[in-house]
């Protein structure tokens, strides 16, 4: 079977994040079945020319992508894609996210499936400035554009299928994202007082009251240390104003910013945290939390968009309300922190179950072959 994926995907292979996770992790379970090969294909802002990397049954073809390509509707991208997808003749398109890679797929003769990842139409409601809020309009009239087109779309939680339900008309099938393997072989050395945050420092992320939620623990825990594994550069404005507090509450050696950081140093942030918190006010299904599940971490989590259905409250983690603005609830986020410092047996009992819940939902073997199940239905339906 010839495969083609459509999809975010790094220059750097040793970097990755994002969608670039869910596509790379299932991509090596599959390139174990000796009857497939794959074809991937992206967009890279980087470049000014194709570039194609062969490596036995992997292609990857790097196409350049245009600033301003949503006023056209990815045009140019798309039909670039198209000539790439001509020239391989897959057996099976499968497109990652709304935009321009699932217009691609549906433009093409053949047969498509479509995962969404992020929801545009949900994070559009969050996004500040006029020039974010255009941008976050047209995604998600690309996006219904998509849904309404989709015939057979994969759902990494059930919350897509929520979202969509008064659009969407085609065939769902459940396929969680998987987690890379050396999450669930993680041996943990968990530093007391320690807590993890992973992910763009950005308002959505809820990083600000966070940060907040940490000087009200610190009163409780003065070891309280909160890790920031992210991007920085996503909104600098927003960094700046966290930054701000950090040295107005007197944080300074309380918090570390440390960027994007590359796989390795990401193992050895869940290997050393306490807890891990994600306070976001929209979400799909994140990555960050079927790492910290798989790696036996505690996590605390509002229960924003598909969370619901990762942590069970008080099983598998604890979750909270989702905020209803920009200055989110540090109180009710630093109670958590602190009913889980105080009480470490329940937070290792957390852990535990959180780990084998992820062994049997995330593991790459099992989202591979459920994916591979997935493809063969719709040639099936295709026929």
């Amino acid at each position: 079977m010839k495969i083609a994926i459509l999809g975010q995907y790094p220059l750097d292979r040793q970097r990755l994040g994002g969608v670039e996770v869910a596509i790379a992790y299932v991509q090596r379970e599959l390139l174990k079945k000796p009857e497939l090969s794959l074809h991937i294909i992206t967009c890279r802002e980087e470049l000014s020319r194709p570039k194609v990397v062969q490596e036995d049954r992997l292609t990857i073809t790097y196409l350049p992508r245009k600033r301003l390509g949503r006023l056209t509707w990815h045009l140019r991208e798309v039909r670039a894609i198209l000539r790439v997808l001509k020239e391989q003749e897959p057996d099976i398109v499968h497109a990652h996210g709304t935009g321009l890679y699932a217009g691609a797929a549906l433009s093409s003769p053949y047969p498509a499936v479509v995962t969404v990842h992020g929801i545009a139409s949900q994070e559009a409601r969050l996004l500040q400035g006029w020039r974010a809020k255009l941008r976050g309009w047209i995604d998600s009239q690309y996006e219904r554009w998509v849904i309404r087109r989709t015939k057979h779309l994969m759902l990494i939680t059930p919350y897509v299928e929520k979202v969509f339900s008064g659009t969407f008309r085609g065939q769902s099938y459940l396929v969680e994202n998987a987690c890379e393997e050396s999450f669930f072989t993680l041996k943990r050395q968990p530093m007391p007082g320690r807590l993890l945050f992973a992910g763009p420092v950005i308002p959505r992320k809820g990083v600000l009251p966070l940060l907040k939620a940490l000087r009200l623990v610190r009163d409780q825990v003065p070891v309280a240390h909160l890790s920031v594994a992210g991007s920085t550069t996503a909104d600098p404005d927003y960094f700046a104003a966290c930054k701000a507090y950090v040295h107005e509450a007197g944080l300074e050696g309380a918090v570390t910013f440390w960027g994007h950081l590359p796989q390795e140093r990401v193992l050895e942030e869940y290997a050393r945290c306490a807890i891990f918190v994600l306070p976001s006010y929209q979400e799909t299904a994140p990555m960050v939390i079927e790492q910290a599940m798989a790696a036996g971490v505690p996590s605390i989590a509002t229960r924003a968009g598909g969370v619901p259905w990762m942590l069970e409250d008080g099983v598998t983690g604890i979750t909270l309300p989702v905020p209803k603005d920009l200055n989110g609830d540090p109180l009710a986020l630093a109670r958590a922190i602190l009913q889980l410092f105080w009480n470490p047996v329940r937070a290792a009992r957390m852990g535990q179950r959180a780990k084998e819940e992820a062994e049997r939902r995330f593991h790459p073997q099992v989202v591979a072959q459920r994916t591979l199940e997935v493809y063969q239905q719709v040639l099936a339906a295709w026929g």
